[in-house]
């Protein structure tokens, strides 16, 4: 088990200040409330007890702060992420301020460095300079970054840091071989995006087979539902529906635009 680092957290809120922010954001999500593009979300709300009004092409809802709370309660307070080696597997506990790092991001673009003599016109002095030539990311660089992080002592689980696109590569097989890559060259835990919710119980199934008898999960999901200001995406919103329905643990991700969507 990585047990990370044990943090003394940085308090730079007072109490009543996190209460205004919590009250204000309860106020928010009733009132205008949140703009859904995908229709099995807006039924689950309204079973649930959100109000809501249809548009052309939208739903508006309008989630009571007793929703909000109670799910909340239901929330768990410790989440297992399991890895094939056990001793890599990390106990999420909320209540505890401990720490763990991994990497992160999705690289389009790779650049390839070469270091290449030149020569000044003015002086005739000869100088080595770093050559950068970009392409594409593909499956074996993301194998190489696999293979990096599994021998870095200080990365404690893996987020894909390659946007595979080889020729070969489809939206089809995309998200197999994505999780793959990464499973078969680090003993860490991995997370990465879903691009074809279709291929989800592929994904499950080749992890579960990796998995053998380890219980916890060796693999979670990021998906970015929400676009500034305050809108369900309806693709990404079906993505953390049907991984919560499967039971695997999910990574919210937001990108919001500081300044203009979001506070500066």
């Amino acid at each position: 088990m990585r047990e990370g680092i044990l943090v003394k957290p940085y308090e730079r809120l007072e109490q009543e200040q996190l209460e205004r922010i919590h009250e204000a954001s309860l106020s928010i999500l009733r009132d205008p409330g949140i703009l859904s593009y995908n229709k099995e979300a807006v039924e689950i709300f309204e079973d649930n007890g959100a109000e809501i009004s249809s548009h052309n092409d939208y739903w508006r809802i309008s989630i009571p702060e007793g929703l909000v709370e109670e799910s909340v309660k239901h929330a768990p307070s410790v989440v297992t992420l399991g890895a094939r080696e056990k001793e890599n597997s990390l106990i999420l506990d909320g209540r505890e301020p401990r720490v763990r790092f991994g990497t992160g991001s999705e690289a389009n673009i790779i650049l390839d460095i070469a270091v290449e003599d030149f020569v000044s016109e003015e002086t005739g002095i000869k100088r080595s300079f770093p050559v950068f030539q970009r392409r594409r990311g593909t499956i074996q660089d993301l194998c190489q970054a696999a293979h990096l992080c599994e021998h870095l002592p200080n990365v404690d689980f893996f987020i894909r840091t390659v946007n595979i696109q080889d020729e070969d590569i489809t939206e089809g097989n995309k998200d197999v071989n994505k999780f793959y890559a990464s499973l078969n060259n680090t003993k860490k835990h991995v997370m990465a995006g879903l691009t074809n919710v279709e291929k989800l119980d592929d994904v499950i199934r080749m992890a579960e087979i990796i998995s053998g008898d380890n219980k916890e999960p060796l693999i979670s999901f990021i998906t970015c539902v929400t676009k500034s200001p305050l809108q369900f995406v309806e693709d990404t919103t079906q993505n953390l529906i049907e991984i919560a329905r499967r039971g695997y643990p999910v990574s919210i991700s937001a990108s919001p635009q500081g300044g203009s969507t979001a506070p500066l």
